[in-house]
């Protein structure tokens, strides 16, 4: 469809034309001045045999365009002042999109050819037939043809490649582990449907808040439509990153500057490279994608303990700080926000260990262990295993270790590191004993037989020693000589005008009745008579 944005301009309409001018011009007096320029001759193109231009118009401050009205004055030597043709309504946003990007595609073009077409293109956008067109191309001369040739090449691609703008947009990404990353798409809004424009095709101003680029920096020139890796640089569990991109001047969009006449000539359009800009701004939330690393510090719930007895360990589990961590415990994110990364910390205790156990990096090769437990972990705390059951005397200890890989990647995993206690702590260490067997009472001694009184147990207790030998000691009266041969007297006064015998020996199997040996004797059986 041929746009025909001067609908009251034709050939044979001049004085409609001479009205419309004027109107134009009083909008643009009306709104702030502009500069005064003059027409001060002619820029690239052709000059028929006889005097008539087909190409591009020159100003005195260096402006240089197409003309918009064939049947008008030629601008050269008459004043001109700047309008922004939007502001004036002369033309649908579609068709002033045309004009833009004629007016930066070809109007300040150095070659005669492409000068003498764009003005042709311009003419018949502004409504002449094409018929007409190619009679005006006859100005050129030899070229004539290929004046018109172009000049329908230049609007068939001016009317599908022209835009009405181009817009931004930031994407910005948190990665699980590692760099995130931020990228600026540049869409252009032509007239044939959007189109995303190619990897690299502007650079766009890029500064991003609570994130860096790779160098360090929060500012950088990006290629458009290419990722640049960010690195947030939050210490919380959960970081938020924001950019913002801003474009330069971009040859996109409609807008469109025209010169207009001070008296009844050609309005010019001016050539104007770029004229649009677009900007835009994104942010992102998500876990922290630094490792952290947990520490568990253990106490085992009893020291000391009898065999049977169940055990537990207290585990306080906290985050180490430094370079390259996270200083507390990571989160992940699931549907109802952001969750604590859950560990699994696997409890075993050792034993048991006839000797006290030493310090060592790890378990020995071969340690013997009671159980192995597991508790779930979600954060810094104070936890307490499941209990483990003591079989029998010795020394036992816990160890502890957290393997990232009981934690899924995706819901923290991957940044949750490794993490194993040393063997032989003593905070993690019992002994387990077994009760000892009470002492034989002197009652229990006098029920063997001796005399009403007794004398107190030698060697200790007198608890049961080497199997079934017991030592046992007897107040003895009799006189000396009694007793088994061969044994030792020890005579000891009493009181006064008495002498008591006391007869000390080792009895297996028999008893000692009135300082006589009763029953079977062991043969290495010896006696001390006093």
């Amino acid at each position: 469809m041929t746009h025909r944005p001067f609908t009251l301009i034709t050939a044979v309409s001049l004085a409609g034309l001479a009205v419309f001018l004027g109107v134009l011009h009083s909008l643009f007096s009306a709104g702030t001045p502009a500069r005064a320029l003059t027409g001060d001759g002619h820029g690239p193109g052709y000059q028929s045999s006889d005097g008539w231009w087909l190409g591009s118009y020159h100003f005195d401050d260096g402006a240089i365009g197409f003309c918009l009205h064939p049947a008008k004055k030629a601008p050269t030597g008459l004043e001109y002042s700047y309008a922004d043709a939007a502001s004036t309504g002369w033309w649908t946003p579609e068709q002033a999109a045309v004009f833009a990007y004629i007016a930066r595609t070809w109007a300040g073009s150095g070659d005669r050819t492409t000068a003498a077409a764009g003005q042709l293109a311009t003419w018949m956008h502004a409504g002449l037939h094409p018929a007409d067109a190619r009679s005006k191309a006859a100005r050129a001369g030899n070229d004539g043809d290929a004046v018109f040739a172009r000049a329908m090449e230049m609007l068939d691609e001016a009317r599908s490649r022209a835009s009405t703008g181009v817009r931004a947009a930031v994407v910005v990404e948190l990665a699980e582990t590692g760099p995130g990353r931020v990228r600026v798409e540049l869409t252009v809004d032509r007239l044939s449907g959007p189109e995303v424009l190619p990897p690299a095709a502007h650079l766009v101003q890029t500064t991003l808040t609570g994130a860096t680029f790779a160098d360090g920096s929060t500012t950088a020139s990006l290629a458009s439509g290419t990722d640049a890796d960010i690195a947030p640089t939050g210490s919380e569990p959960s970081v938020s990153v924001s950019a913002t991109a801003t474009t330069g001047e971009l040859p996109y969009g409609n807008a469109v500057t025209v010169a207009l006449p001070a008296t009844d000539a050609q309005a010019v359009l001016i050539a104007q490279p770029s004229s649009a800009s677009a900007s835009a701004s994104a942010d992102a939330k998500g876990p922290s994608p630094l490792p952290f690393q947990p520490q568990v510090e253990t106490r085992t719930s009893a020291p000391e303990a009898r065999p049977g007895a169940e055990v537990t360990d207290t585990l306080i589990v906290s985050v180490t700080d430094g370079e390259g961590l996270l200083p507390t415990w990571g989160v992940h994110e699931t549907e109802n926000g952001f969750e604590p990364v859950t560990a699994v910390v696997q409890s075993t205790l050792h034993g048991p260990f006839a000797d006290p156990i030493a310090v060592a990096p790890e378990a020995p090769a071969g340690a013997p262990a009671v159980c192995t437990v597991e508790t779930v972990v979600n954060g810094a705390g104070r936890y307490t295993t499941p209990a483990c059951t003591l079989p029998a005397d010795g020394y036992y200890v816990w160890t502890e270790q957290i393997d990232p890989e009981r934690t899924d990647p995706a819901a923290g995993g991957a940044r949750l590191k490794p993490w194993r206690s040393s063997f032989g702590i003593a905070s993690e260490v019992t002994r387990a004993t077994t009760a000892m067997s009470p002492a034989v009472t002197p009652t229990e001694l006098a029920a063997t037989g001796a005399a009403d009184s007794v004398v107190p147990a030698l060697f200790g207790t007198g608890a049961g020693v080497a199997g079934a030998t017991m030592l046992t000691a007897a107040r003895l009266r009799g006189r000396r000589g009694e007793g088994p041969r061969g044994a030792r007297h020890v005579r000891r006064k009493t009181r006064p005008g008495r002498t008591h015998s006391l007869a000390v020996g080792r009895l297996v199997g028999g008893r000692l009745v009135g300082g006589r040996l009763v029953g079977p004797r062991h043969p290495r059986s010896t006696w001390f008579r006093a």
